[in-house]
């Protein structure tokens, strides 16, 4: 089985391995996936380094984290070199391309996560992300009150955001930036949304980092905004069964009784509600924001609280 895609011929081997039992998704079903979706997905991988998810048995399996571009990887998929804090480098792929996504998909890289710079501006992140994180995982209504909550500050902040769910259990509050500060400031700043949320709401929410401390109440993970973290990319494939999608959404949405799961989009279902809703985040790359007046409001908000 071959699919060409940018002048390139890809060789698509065990397509009919299956990769998400018990629901008998294929690798062929992957691999036709990211290439149906690219004109999505691609808008928001362009030029990030990326961090591949690989599951070379299927999800029944443990999968693994790889960062470096295998010397076997053709040529023509980009590469990024960042440098190590240890020393030498890292050569991320850069998935620009149709292609690179099939070829990605071939080597059972289920899930690409992205950074949340670009590699033309690697130190200072484009994107804030607050991971809404439940420890009751049958709560997902908590999950969709705390991503208002968190909309809510960021509101009154006068940061647009958007959201999605993550295909797993939670969902992800992501606020464009224009990439003016470094990931500590970044960080900084996304610390403080958070904690002002969790004094607003603190029988439901929560920054504790153990597990195991956080009874019921739902994580809002900011941790997501340091330097080489990264995060699962819109329309991204997640390793759980039945393939659940990471799906960008309309705030109204979550606002509705309809969204009762970060699962509800997958392999199968994307595509129909694409035809009828398109991307709900159309406006996101036309959105790039200070978070210098913003920082301002916030202290003003602490004070008050």
């Amino acid at each position: 089985m071959f699919i060409e895609s940018n002048q390139h011929k890809i060789e698509i081997t065990h397509p009919e391995k299956i990769l998400f039992a018990p629901s008998k998704i294929t690798k062929g079903d992957l691999v036709h996936y990211y290439y149906d979706v690219a004109q999505y997905i691609l808008p928001y991988m362009k030029n990030r380094p990326l961090t591949m998810v690989r599951y070379p048995y299927g999800i029944k399996e443990e999968g693994f984290y790889h960062k470096d571009a295998p010397a076997y990887f053709p040529s023509w998929i980009k590469r990024a070199k960042v440098k190590k804090e240890e020393g030498g480098f890292t050569n991320y792929v850069v998935c620009n391309n149709a292609a690179t996504l099939v070829y990605l998909a071939n080597q059972n890289c289920i899930t690409p996560h992205l950074w949340l710079s670009k590699t033309s501006n690697l130190a200072y992140p484009d994107r804030m992300i607050f991971d809404i994180d439940p420890s009751d995982v049958k709560r997902f209504d908590l999950v969709k009150q705390t991503a208002l909550a968190v909309k809510a500050v960021l509101d009154e902040l006068d940061l647009k955001s958007f959201v999605m769910t993550t295909g797993s259990h939670g969902v992800h509050v992501v606020v464009p930036l224009n990439a003016k500060e470094d990931y500590d400031a970044v960080r900084d700043f996304a610390y403080h949304v958070a904690e002002l949320v969790v004094s607003q709401n603190p029988k439901t929410t929560t920054l504790e980092l153990r597990k195991n401390k956080r009874g019921k109440k739902v994580f809002i993970d900011y941790l997501r905004n340091g330097f080489g973290a990264t995060a699962v990319t819109p329309f991204g494939v997640r390793p759980k069964p039945g393939a659940p999608i990471a799906t960008p959404l309309a705030w109204k949405e979550v606002e509705s009784d309809t969204l009762d799961s970060s699962q509800k989009y997958n392999i199968n279902n994307i595509f129909a509600r694409l035809k009828k809703v398109g991307d709900p985040w159309k406006d996101f790359f036309k959105t790039k924001q200070s978070l210098k007046k913003a920082r301002k409001k916030l202290d003003q908000l602490m004070s008050d609280s």
